[in-house]
């Protein structure tokens, strides 16, 4: 049985969003959408709990967008599955609240969806405000062990050419033209309502990160193409959910979705030694952590606060994993 409300044929696309503290952005975000064209919209948006005014500048100057108000901040998955589950789009359009879409872009992710009926999700063109591409959005390849390692031991991070991981400057892409990728980044993505019923949601065990690579992996499995449309440019700001959450809490939710994607795409050998090497970095870096914490500068005790004490929380995940917990 679907998960889906029943289908609006006079809709085209459903626009979710999921919210929190995204105040400072969401006017662009939503004056954008308003000035689509030529396609009839459903926008649904999902607010987390904000403490800032996001709601009340969306019941005030955006009073055509359906607003779900959480208690509690329920996370990335469960509040995009919540916007889903409620629209009666023939595509559902996940948008990232730090965006704004171009005009023309909706419509080229749209018609290129159309000629392309085994196009189960097609991902827009993030670009920067001086319309650079935003290359680290585009791993294009689902992850593997290698490349996991590389991410881990930061090679990715000092050496963006290197073959091993998924450094930008390593992948051989033209941003300029359409190419089919096995992951696309969550913060644009169009899909198909059929393939929504095909593979399913959100898995909602994922917290914050990973969440978005699993639906990509099981989209693959199922059958379907994942393709990028340069055409559909979204402006981008970047991280504006994740810069507010702090190092300990990021941490945690990265290592947690990480581990949960490899232990249901790896085999067992690969995940333990996933496991072991994930291991081998924390032993590593608590130390420096502490010290960071621990530091006499305000603003670096700041920045470093807790990170100890979340290296220990994911050193014991890596015996006992953890259920999904609201954030």
């Amino acid at each position: 049985m679907s998960e889906l409300s029943a289908l609006d044929p006079a809709i085209d696309v459903t626009v979710c969003i999921v919210n929190w503290q995204g105040a400072k952005w969401l006017p662009g975000c939503l004056q954008s959408l308003r000035e689509v064209e030529g396609l009839r919209l459903e926008v649904i948006l999902v607010d987390n709990a904000s403490s800032d005014n996001s709601v009340e500048i969306v019941r005030a100057g955006f009073p055509e967008v359906e607003m779900i108000t959480n208690t509690e901040n329920v996370g990335f998955a469960r509040g995009n599955n919540l916007a889903i589950r409620k629209g009666r789009g023939r595509h559902f359009f996940l948008l990232n609240n730090d965006t704004i879409v171009s005009k023309g872009s909706l419509r080229s992710l749209l018609q290129f969806m159309e000629e392309r009926p085994r196009a189960g999700m097609a991902a827009g063109h993030l670009v920067n405000f001086d319309g650079s591409t935003q290359f680290r959005y585009y791993p294009i390849e689902l992850p593997t062990l290698a490349t996991l390692c590389a991410d881990l031991f930061w090679l990715n991070r000092n050496s963006t050419s290197n073959h091993i991981g998924r450094g930008p400057l390593a992948r051989h892409w033209d941003p300029d033209k359409p190419y089919r990728m096995e992951q696309v980044p969550g913060a644009c993505i169009l899909i198909r309502r059929e393939a929504f019923e095909n593979f399913g949601l959100f898995d909602e065990g994922y917290q914050f990160w990973y969440e978005d690579v699993d639906l990509c992996a099981r989209c693959l499995r199922a059958g379907w193409e994942i393709w990028y449309v340069p055409e559909a440019r979204i402006v981008h700001y970047g991280g504006a959910g994740a810069k507010q959450l702090g190092f300990s809490k990021r941490s945690l939710l990265r290592f947690r979705g990480m581990l949960r994607f490899a232990g249901r795409y790896f085999s067992r050998g690969q995940f333990l030694m996933l496991k072991l090497v994930v291991a081998v970095v924390l032993m590593l870096r608590l130390p420096l952590v502490v010290a960071a914490s621990l530091w006499p500068s305000a603003r670096m005790k700041s920045v470093w606060k807790g990170a100890g004490k979340a290296y220990l929380q994911l050193m014991r995940d890596l015996v006992h994993p953890v259920e999904t917990r609201c954030l």
